[in-house]
């Protein structure tokens, strides 16, 4: 059993160790389930199974259902949902969808994406009640070496499935990708060219919302929309900026050296990044729009990860915000934790340092996914699957570290 422990650095916590936990099948993929202290894979035994923790560090795992096709893992695609049914869990793969009903271990299989070079490029639950979901569709475009967006309404009853309504959603290439995502049963694009969110229904008619309404009162000043990730109870979120894709075709007739000292600075300015804090019903409009990182500094003082940031995600209770700190290792990054405290002005306490992979040999995160009672971020690097339980955070043993005393996830790969 890990003795884990909060070392406290001052304007930042560190967590360590992580708990550990190991199969003896390699495991790339987990996801969110319906069920306690528990995460699911496809990754063992040609089987959807799950994956519960025991207190001696143990994995107590339960197959759904397993051989329902020749590949249930394999060099597929995946994108996996939170938990969004007492009793279904849902992902795509590739192409096709699969809805998994646990208790009666049945899998229904969906080819939503017939196109001989279409793939699932993202998915979101629109109402799980109905069983309805919004597909994001990648069609190739060799124009920009990327592709074309469409988002596809889709609804699923018993064994079949209906076409709702679908939608261009602009393009994806190398460097941006306007995001799109579901809130309150209606879908909410960013469209970069206007700087605006527009809403839809499911039918993919124009609506309004006040999340759209106060975002677009301030997009005149606003540069591109990087991320955004909602509060599940609350009405708030993180948002990261970033700078728009220069036109640097006007560069071309330059000599290479003066071509890059001309089009540097522009890059530089897309990779500025600054992280607000968005409330989109506030009395106050001006307390809307709060930075929190950007080059004037952190609400965090002293830690600041630099313009190397991401893949924001609330836990299900709301409680905590999870975020990737790229700023030491792009590639196996630190994961870090943060407080919502209702009784802080700006609703962040103070963050904590979760830490990273750190299994010799491997080169970061496959997987991530959230486990509940008690509520815990999990992580998989492609053998170990590592555990934070945030839930009893304050249970946990506390030491003040002298000052200069360098955290143990500041070296690359510690």
């Amino acid at each position: 059993m890990n003795d884990t422990v909060i070392l406290d650095y001052g304007d930042y916590d560190a967590m360590f160790p992580p708990a550990t936990y190991c199969e003896a099948d390699l495991i790339d993929h987990i996801f969110a389930v319906p069920e306690k202290n528990a995460v699911g894979t496809n990754d063992i035994g040609n089987a959807i199974s799950l994956l519960r923790f025991k207190t001696d560090d143990k994995l107590n795992r339960v197959v759904v259902k397993k051989d329902f096709m020749e590949m249930v893992n394999g060099p597929f695609e995946f994108r996996f949902l939170p938990v969004w049914s007492r009793e279904e869990i849902a992902y795509s793969q590739s192409k096709g969808f699969l809805l998994v009903n646990i208790p009666e271990k049945k899998v229904g299989i969906h080819t939503v994406c017939p196109g001989l070079n279409d793939e699932i490029g993202g998915l979101a639950v629109l109402g799980g009640k109905e069983h309805t979901f919004v597909f994001e569709i990648r069609k190739p475009y060799a124009a920009i070496q990327g592709f074309k967006k469409v988002l596809r309404v889709v609804r699923f009853e018993n064994d079949t499935f209906t076409v709702l309504s679908e939608r261009p959603a602009g393009l994806k290439t190398s460097s941006y990708s306007e995001p799109w995502f579901t809130y309150q049963n209606r879908i909410f694009v960013y469209n970069d060219s206007s700087t605006r969110i527009e809403v839809f229904d499911e039918k993919f008619q124009p609506v309004s919302h006040p999340l759209a309404e106060a975002f677009n009162a301030n997009s005149k000043s606003f540069r591109c929309l990087q991320e955004i990730v909602l509060h599940p109870t609350s009405p708030l979120a993180i948002i990261i900026e970033m700078g728009k894709d220069p036109d640097v075709s006007k560069f071309d007739s330059l000599s290479p050296a003066a071509r890059l000292a001309a089009i540097t600075p522009l890059y530089d300015e897309v990779s500025r990044l600054t992280l607000y804090l968005f409330r989109w019903t506030h009395s106050d409009p001006k307390q809307r729009f709060v930075p929190l990182i950007s080059s004037a500094g952190s609400i965090w003082k002293s830690y600041k990860p630099s313009n190397n940031y991401d893949d924001f995600t609330f836990s299900p209770d709301g409680k905590w915000v999870v975020f990737r700190d790229h700023s030491k290792d792009s590639k196996n990054p630190v994961f870090v934790a943060v407080p919502v405290d209702e009784k802080n002005p700006l609703l962040l306490g103070k963050p904590i340092k979760l830490g990273r992979a750190i299994r010799e040999g491997a080169t970061g995160p496959t997987g991530t996914a959230w486990a509940t009672d008690p509520t815990s971020f999990v992580m998989c690097d492609g053998a170990v699957i590592y555990k934070w339980d945030l839930e009893n955070v304050s249970k946990m043993r506390k030491e003040k570290v002298p000052s200069g005393t360098v955290d143990p996830w500041i070296k690359k790969g510690k």
